[in-house]
């Protein structure tokens, strides 16, 4: 055996099988022996492979769908309400003066000695008012008797009549642009109470796992009602309707004002529906 030359394999198998029945199967299957050794050694590699890379794909497949379905909060932050610059108006234009309306002169009665008094210091009697269309005033002057009263900003004693503020439009005014933002009855924590009480979970969500935030947009009326209802984020599974339901159904809020006058106001609440 040690002179024999160098044979390969499939040599040394014609060799061994060259007087007896190659047909019988033990040649072919010694024939075909080392490529079923390399594609199972193959096999083999590429299962020990998947076996390390399959954790691996789990990982990234799972943290990208919880960056992908998960939105961010809808988180309600105040604002310092902006600067407006009033425009500046312009002095007022040069009118003519209202006419004069007629008047008597009236001097309230004090103690003085009688000898003292003079006479034109003397009120008119009751018969002379009575009688007559004249104005009471501080001077006695002739004028016209049917000119309307003038209101002015002075009245006579030292005292500025102010303005009354105007009623604010029939706008729908932001939480930020506030001097007062609208309020649930009883504050955020009888809010956060009554959602938590007046929610059913949707079976559909239950049973998909379906969890998250909801933000809900709304109209809070001069009144406190509550209108204008409408989703801005949702995430299916009914949880945005079973939201819209609590908010038409929740009790008038204490309105928003704006320069003490009661105003719309358009309010975003986020509704967080979590499994137990």
């Amino acid at each position: 055996m040690a002179n024999l030359p160098n044979l390969s394999p499939r040599d040394m198998l014609d060799i061994i099988f060259e007087n007896r029945n190659r047909a019988y199967g033990a040649y072919a299957l010694r024939r075909e022996y080392p490529n079923h050794l390399l594609r199972a050694l193959g096999y083999g590699l590429l299962l020990i492979l998947g076996f390390l890379l399959v954790p691996i794909l789990l990982r990234a497949v799972s943290s990208y769908a919880v960056e992908t379905s998960v939105g961010p909060d809808i988180v309600y932050e105040p604002r310092t309400p902006p600067v407006i610059e009033m425009p500046k108006t312009p002095p007022p234009a040069e009118t003519q003066p209202p006419p004069k309306a007629s008047s008597i002169r009236f001097v309230p009665p004090a103690p003085i000695p009688d000898d003292k008094v003079p006479d034109e210091t003397l009120p008119p009697d009751q018969s002379t008012l009575a009688n007559t269309d004249d104005r009471i005033g501080t001077v006695t002057q002739a004028g016209d008797p049917d000119v309307p009263p003038v209101l002015t900003s002075d009245d006579g004693r030292g005292h500025v009549i102010e303005p009354q503020a105007p009623t604010p439009p029939d706008d729908i005014f932001n939480v930020p642009d506030l001097q007062k933002p609208p309020m649930f009855p009883g504050g955020e924590a009888d809010l956060l109470k009554y959602l938590s009480q007046n929610i059913r979970y949707p079976e559909i969500a239950r049973e998909t796992g379906t969890q998250g935030v909801v933000a809900i947009q709304f109209v809070i009326g001069k009144d406190g009602s509550i209108e204008d209802v409408a989703i801005v984020k949702d995430i299916g599974s009914g949880c945005g309707k079973e939201a819209i339901r609590v908010v038409r159904n929740m009790p008038r809020w204490i309105p928003g004002e704006a320069n003490g006058h009661p105003v719309k106001v358009r309010f975003t609440l986020p509704v967080r529906f979590k499994l137990q």
